[in-house]
């Protein structure tokens, strides 16, 4: 008899994060992860410093206490939060809470590409529904919602296009839902988003009881080695997600930073200026160049190359990695002629533009 694993897992293949390396390049300009260019608050730094000196021992942390400083910063209910190492480890635990075998989640065809091996991991079966030029579609999402359909899981704003999905739009998806049907809401990059017509999600958990919202450290507030992403959602649903979740859900050095992170608002302005400035400046300088820019919620631009030969990303890929700047690159087909940048560091942003000028002119 061979032990085997469930059907499904047995085909995923592995995430591809961003390289960070380039052979013969010591210290190559990496565009590729969506990390902080300004890295985490300096008080964030010391409280984790302060905490690691305790690190031998279990960590005993205030779990409530983060969540009052949540609360506090964003206008929530401390009681209403669930807590992780990484979002990526709640939004796996809230998909194998509520859905399960002969069960279906729905996701954009497009977006993060995690979404569909939560619903493998839990046994349910993935439902890929097509996009609007990587832009969510809720008639295509609504439309493959029957008696099996327990998650629609949408990232707004969404990776990797960068692209949001409005108010009105978002509340029409909920709309369209049976009430036994849970909408998760990634909301890693909200804090970028600037549009009129963008609305957290944390509003439509307090009007209904099958919203919940999976939010990180790892974006706006620099904490991306760290590992702390939280929830937002009805009482009863945080209630079982804490029961089932990690005996210590959260490390010393992460509760203390995260604290601080969260108090230190003069430095969460300072990046999020820093992205606007970028995320306009690049925009623009490649929009000149002929090439096409998505318009970006979060703190990274999708670029679309062209299909001639020499100009493909795959080809402006290599000439970046040549002169050490590593894009994002990726090995699925709906990808193969775009390239992912994140904001960097104002002389690697100034370089990468140099570089494309030079590659889209030749």
């Amino acid at each position: 008899m061979t032990i085997t694993p469930k059907e499904p897992l047995a085909s995923v293949d592995y995430y591809m994060v961003g390289i960070s390396k380039l052979p013969g390049c010591d210290k190559p300009i990496k565009l590729s992860s969506n990390e902080s260019a300004l890295g985490m608050s300096p008080d964030a730094i010391a409280a984790a410093q302060q905490a690691i000196q305790a690190s031998h021992l279990y960590p005993e942390v205030d779990t409530e206490m983060l969540a009052e400083v949540l609360a506090e910063r964003y206008r929530l209910e401390p009681s209403r939060m669930a807590f992780g190492p990484g979002s990526d480890e709640i939004l796996a635990r809230v998909v194998n809470t509520f859905a399960g075998p002969g069960e279906e989640l729905i996701h954009s065809k497009n977006a993060y590409m995690q979404f569909p091996i939560y619903a493998m991991l839990a046994g349910a079966t993935p439902v890929a529904a097509n996009d609007r030029d990587f832009r969510y579609d809720v008639d295509t999402i609504l439309s493959r919602v029957n008696e099996r359909t327990r998650i629609v899981l949408i990232a707004n704003p969404d990776n990797p296009s960068g692209t949001h999905l409005s108010a009105a739009e978002v509340r029409r998806l909920h709309a369209g839902l049976p009430d036994n049907v849970l909408l998760i809401i990634d909301a890693a990059y909200e804090e970028f988003a600037d549009q009129d017509d963008y609305e957290s999600g944390t509003r439509l958990v307090h009007e209904f009881d099958n919203v919940i919202v999976t939010r990180t450290f790892s974006k706006v507030y620099g904490m991306a080695g760290l590992r702390l992403g939280w929830c937002y959602g009805p009482a009863w649903a945080i209630d079982i997600l804490i029961k089932i979740g990690p005996s210590f859900p959260v490390n010393s050095a992460s509760f203390s930073a995260g604290i601080a992170a969260v108090r230190d608002v003069d430095h969460v302005d300072a990046v999020l200026a820093h992205n606007k400035k970028w995320i306009t400046k690049f925009s623009a300088e490649l929009g000149v160049m002929g090439l096409k820019v998505y318009p970006s919620q979060t703190n990274f631009m999708l670029v679309e190359f062209p299909s001639e030969p020499g100009k493909t990303a795959a080809a402006a890929n290599t000439w970046l990695n040549r002169h050490g700047i590593i894009p994002r690159q990726f090995a699925v087909e709906s990808f193969n002629n775009k390239l992912r940048f994140t904001v960097g560091e104002d002389a690697g942003m100034e370089k990468t533009i140099e570089v494309l000028t030079e590659f889209t002119s030749a």
